[in-house]
C-alpha cells in the first residue's frame, strides 16, 4: 500500500487542531486532514474566530490540512472561500455528506443532493473560486434511497474537482446498519473523477479487506477507526499492529494537556475527553467498565483518577 494514500476524516468535534497537533507529535501514518466544517455565513466578512481552527500558522508540521466547508447557498460559500484563500489554502472541500437529520433537513451536508440546481450552483463557485483541481466534495450514498448519488453522478464529475469523497450509507443510516459495498463498486464503475472510499475502516483487517476488493482505490478517508485507534494508519503502513501502550499513554497525556490549556474549565474539558473516550472505550478489553466509570466523571483528577484505577489492555 505504499502508494496509497491516507487522509484523516473530519470529525466535528473531535478531529480538531488538538487533536491533530497530538496526534502528529506521536503518531504516523496520515498523509493529510480534512479539518471539521465551517458552515457559511451571512454577509460578506468571515470573523476570524470562525477560522481559528484552520489558522495555518498553528497546524501541525507534516500534516497538510484541507478545509471543509457546508452549507447551501453558493454566494456565502464564494465568501468563505475567499477568506480560507486569504489564510493561504488552494485547497477546499465541500460537505455535502453530513447526515445529522437538523442539518440535511436544511439542505445543506447530505441534503445538498436532493436540490440538483442548487449542488450543480455551489460546485460551480467552488470550482470558479479555487481552479481546476482544488475544489473536491465529501457524499453519501443518498438521503434515504441508495440511488441518489448515481443520479447525480453525472453533474458532479461534469466540474473540474480534485477528487469525490464517497461515504457508502445514505444519511438515514447515520453510522448504523453496514456500508453498501456493492452500491460503492457500481460509483466506481462509473466515476470518471479520482475516488477515496471513507466508512467503517476501524482495523487493519478493515483495510486489507477493502483494498482487495477495490483496487482501483488509491485514496482512503479514515475518521472513526483512528480516533478509537491511534495507531491504525501506521499500522496499516506496516502491514501489522503497531500498537505500544507506553506511547499510547504518552499520547493521551498530551492531547489532555492540550484540551485542559483551551478549555475554560473542567466541565469543557470532560466533555472533549468523554466525546474521545466514547470512540477509544470500545478499543480495550475493560471498554464497558472504562466508559461507564468515565462518562459519570465530573472532575479532570475523577476522570484521570479512573484511567489509573483500570489497567487498559487492548481487545
Amino acid at each position: 500500500m505504499a502508494e496509497d494514500t491516507i487522509c484523516l476524516a473530519p470529525l466535528r468535534g473531535v478531529t480538531g487542531l488538538r487533536f491533530r497537533q497530538a496526534f502528529q507529535a506521536h503518531m504516523t501514518g496520515l498523509d493529510l486532514a480534512v479539518a471539521p466544517f465551517i458552515a457559511t455565513v451571512q454577509g460578506d466578512r468571515v470573523k476570524p474566530e470562525i477560522l481559528r481552527g484552520i489558522d495555518p500558522t498553528v497546524q501541525p508540521e507534516g500534516l497538510p490540512l484541507i478545509p471543509q466547508v457546508i452549507g447551501k447557498d453558493a454566494r456565502q460559500l464564494r465568501v468563505m472561500l475567499q477568506a480560507m484563500k486569504e489564510l493561504g489554502y488552494r485547497q477546499v472541500d465541500l460537505n455535502s455528506g453530513c447526515p445529522w437529520p437538523f442539518v440535511a433537513k436544511k439542505g445543506r451536508g447530505a441534503g445538498l443532493l436532493r436540490d440538483e440546481a442548487n449542488l450543480a450552483a455551489m460546485l460551480s463557485a467552488g470550482s470558479e473560486e479555487l481552479g481546476e483541481g482544488n475544489f473536491s466534495i465529501k457524499v453519501r450514498l443518498g438521503i434515504e434511497e441508495k440511488t441518489l448519488l448515481e443520479k447525480r453522478l453525472p453533474l458532479i464529475q461534469s466540474f473540474p474537482l480534485r477528487e469525490i469523497c464517497v461515504h457508502p450509507r445514505t444519511a438515514k443510516q447515520m453510522y448504523e446498519g453496514d456500508v453498501d459495498l456493492d452500491a460503492f463498486e457500481r460509483i466506481c464503475e462509473k466515476c470518471t473523477l479520482p475516488l477515496t472510499y471513507n466508512g467503517d475502516i476501524r482495523t487493519l483487517e478493515d483495510y486489507q479487506r477493502l483494498s482487495t476488493r477495490f483496487p482501483m482505490i488509491k485514496r482512503w478517508m479514515i475518521g472513526r477507526g483512528i480516533v478509537a485507534n491511534p495507531f491504525l494508519a501506521e499500522s496499516i503502513r506496516a502491514g501489522k499492529d503497531t500498537r505500544e501502550m507506553a506511547r499510547f499513554q504518552v499520547w493521551h497525556a498530551d492531547i489532555v494537556g492540550r484540551y485542559a490549556e483551551n478549555a475554560p474549565g473542567d466541565h469543557a474539558l470532560l466533555g472533549h475527553l468523554k466525546e474521545l473516550w466514547s470512540y477509544l472505550a470500545p478499543t480495550f478489553k475493560q471498554g464497558e467498565q472504562i466508559w461507564n466509570s468515565l462518562k459519570i466523571t465530573r472532575t479532570r483528577e475523577e476522570f484521570e483518577r479512573v484511567l489509573k484505577l483500570i489497567p487498559l489492555q487492548w481487545r
